[in-house]
């Protein structure tokens, strides 16, 4: 009888469970600032009912990817705004004639530049442009409410946003900017730059297509997605990867059916510490049919919720 799958055994083990919970736990203390505890592991384990694997292996196969999750604490995202901020001004001082004065060129540059919410009011880009604002001290003049009031002098007009991701064969950034563009014809005459902490390699060439400028920290590959052949995650474990995959799709597929591996297929593995975006795996931030999640996610629709109110009704 051919061995069944629930009982291979692999040449290479995947650490085991107590060495990935006291690592997890470590990251913890130092990463996560201690808001992920040893019984939300517990909780958010609990999903996994061995219906693909052995449970033990399910298990392990969690908390391998729960150990490679990337966590982007108030402090890094702080970090990362003076980080983008930096690269920009470097940019654009890159363009000023040699021997010229470096206060003055700065200045100039933010006279005639404003910065600008890519998404809807209320999302997480407005989150991070008050970050932005603040963490490099720019006044408030220089941020934008309405492009119907952008004053004709203005040259540059900058999307500040937290990630850049593709979309099938465009870029989600790309949609928001023509829709822009469509209402508020002014833009069309203005140079367009996107600052934003990760981006896809895709969605960089996306945007520059279409003229658009992209200033982001870190950039995201093929080797990103943790179930791509290329996949950085199961890089010492490649003989875990199919099963690995298997595993998330189905889970995914009970809380996500239209995207168990996250929106658009995105199978990444991080979030920040205000929200967590939807092509990260769902296993990790969906909470449909009673899911319990290791990171919620904060949604763009929300159904009217009444019973939160108490008695305040």
């Amino acid at each position: 009888m051919e061995e069944t799958i629930k009982s291979l055994k692999f040449k290479i083990s995947l650490p085991t469970e107590d060495e990935m919970i006291k690592q997890i736990r470590l990251t913890s203390e130092i990463v996560w600032k201690k808001h992920l505890l040893k019984e939300n592991i517990d909780e958010w384990l609990s999903n996994f009912k061995g219906e693909v694997f052995e449970k033990k292996y399910e298990d392990q196969l969690a908390l391998w990817l729960l150990s490679n999750f990337v966590y982007y604490n108030e402090d890094e995202v702080k970090h990362l705004c003076n980080s983008l901020y930096r690269d920009f001004i470097h940019n654009a001082m890159l363009q000023i004639p040699l021997n010229s004065d470096v206060e003055s060129e700065y200045n100039k540059i933010l006279d005639k530049s404003r910065f600008y919410s890519l998404g809807k009011p209320g999302e997480s880009s407005g989150f991070v442009l008050y970050y932005f604002r603040q963490i490099n001290d720019l006044p408030i003049g220089k941020f934008i409410t309405d492009l119907n009031t952008l004053d004709k002098n203005v040259e540059t007009i900058i999307f500040v946003d937290d990630v850049l991701l593709s979309d099938g064969n465009k870029s989600q950034a790309s949609k928001y900017i023509n829709k822009f563009k469509n209402k508020f014809p002014i833009l069309k005459s203005k140079k367009i730059i996107v600052l934003s902490f990760i981006a896809t390699t895709e969605a960089i060439k996306f945007l520059s297509k279409e003229k658009i400028s992209v200033v982001n920290c870190i950039t995201l590959d093929e080797r990103h997605k943790c179930f791509s052949p290329d996949s950085m995650v199961f890089y010492h474990f490649k003989e875990h990867l199919a099963n690995a995959k298997r595993f998330a799709e189905h889970y995914g597929g009970k809380i996500k059916p239209n995207n168990p591996l996250g929106h658009n297929d995105g199978q990444f593995l991080f979030g920040f510490f205000y929200n967590t975006p939807d092509n990260t795996l769902p296993i990790f931030w969906a909470e449909e049919n009673d899911w319990i999640p290791i990171r919620k996610r904060y949604h763009k629709n929300y159904h009217n919720k009444l019973i939160n109110l108490g008695k305040y009704i």
